[in-house]
């Protein structure tokens, strides 16, 4: 599994490159291979985010600020509404039909982000550090095994040269005992934005199955997805619990077979199993007969058709079946599940947790088939 490396940190980049003309360059130099430009005047792009950046920086620092909690949590939630504008603005630039949008603005604002990531990634290197991933807007670093510690540079001054030249603040967000970056499925690749970690300094909760508090952070594992049946996220995060606690694939493993058991012996209530899916089409222009897509026309069938924006809640109560009885809606009396279908996906949420450390989906399902009795470290 993850190794416990020398405690990796997360730093965060704050805003984007917004000098209202986007004329200077990223570190004092244009993106590779391109040829300088002429000074241009200033566009509407930097007129009208700038200040939505400015603010959220100041947002930002009031939030490390106030020990008011309902303050924090007022302030957070704006610190998101911005956050979510910012990226809703970003992505319109690449639009195809997009009535103020530019495609060649996308990519320069893509093309600074690269040099930068890549400027920030030689600095640390520079000083002593090993960077583990990075993405966008974050970078994870973690001391080099060859660098001695005297010759090692404080990451304080290294991300305070990268902030100055970038212009953009690199923020240190949080210190981990380890980290953890998932695999693509079917590759020895890591995915950019899967990976989960233990916060150096935090306490997980008492029953960290429910709720890990900020003792961990997850990202894009089945456990953070909207549509993942809540048992399945609750046995995910059970997961990362056991292997937190004991470092150890086979107590995790062992976790899983046991709840794989109550799963096949129909002890898992099935309000626990509900798939909830956001209808993002009208369900008569589906080319394919999904599960949700099953559960949409059951609800047209019954006389309460959605629209795109509303939410479906269905249980699988046959995967294998034909049409409108392969699911029962939420609100529909439900007896029974399909608990073979539950397994794999329970099976996908380990795979999830246990790819870094090399084992695949098979090795998952032949220690299945060869075990019967789940290791004491399970309970």
């Amino acid at each position: 599994m993850a190794r416990a490396l020398s405690p990796p940190a997360e730093f965060r980049a704050r805003g984007c490159p917004h000098d209202r003309g986007a004329s200077r360059q990223a570190w004092g130099r244009r993106p590779r291979g391109r040829p300088p430009e002429p000074e241009r005047e200033e566009g509407y792009l930097g007129d009208v985010l700038g200040p939505l950046i400015d603010d959220r920086d100041e947002i930002k620092s009031a939030i490390k600020t106030t020990d008011d909690p309902a303050e924090r949590a007022a302030l957070e939630d704006r610190s998101a509404a911005l956050k979510w504008i910012l990226v809703a603005c970003f992505g319109y630039q690449g639009h195809a039909n997009a009535k103020f949008g530019r495609i060649e603005c996308h990519e320069t604002i893509n093309a600074y982000a690269r040099e930068i990531l890549l400027d920030a990634k030689t600095a640390l290197e520079d000083g002593g550090w090993r960077v583990l991933h990075g993405i966008v807007d974050s970078i994870w670093v973690t001391p080099a095994a060859d660098v001695d510690v005297e010759d090692r540079r404080p990451l304080e001054e290294i991300t305070a040269e990268v902030s100055r030249e970038a212009q953009i603040e690199l923020e240190y967000e949080a210190a981990f005992d380890w980290v953890a970056f998932c695999l693509l499925r079917d590759s020895d690749a890591g995915a950019l934005t899967k990976y989960f970690g233990r916060r150096s300094g935090e306490v997980l909760p008492s029953n960290p199955a429910e709720d890990q508090g900020e003792a961990v952070k997850l990202r894009g594992i089945e456990c953070r997805q909207h549509d993942t049946p809540l048992f399945v996220a609750c046995v995910q995060r059970g997961f990362i619990a056991t292997f937190d606690r004991t470092h150890d694939v086979d107590a995790v493993l062992g976790v899983l077979e046991r709840w794989l058991t109550k799963l096949a012996a129909g002890d898992i209530p099935v309000e626990q199993l509900e798939v909830q899916q956001r209808v993002s089409k009208d369900v008569e222009q589906s080319s394919q007969e999904t599960l949700t897509v099953c559960a949409l026309r059951r609800m047209k069938r019954q006389g309460t058709p959605l629209a795109p924006g509303q939410q479906v809640e269905y249980v699988v109560v046959d995967a294998d079946g034909r049409g409108t009885e392969r699911v029962r809606l939420a609100r529909e009396h439900v007896d029974d599940y399909d608990a073979e279908w539950y397994r794999e996906q329970c099976i996908s949420a380990a795979v999830s947790v246990l790819s870094p450390g090399g084992c695949s989906e098979a090795d998952i399902k032949s220690h299945l088939a060869e075990s019967e009795t789940p290791p004491i470290q399970a309970y």
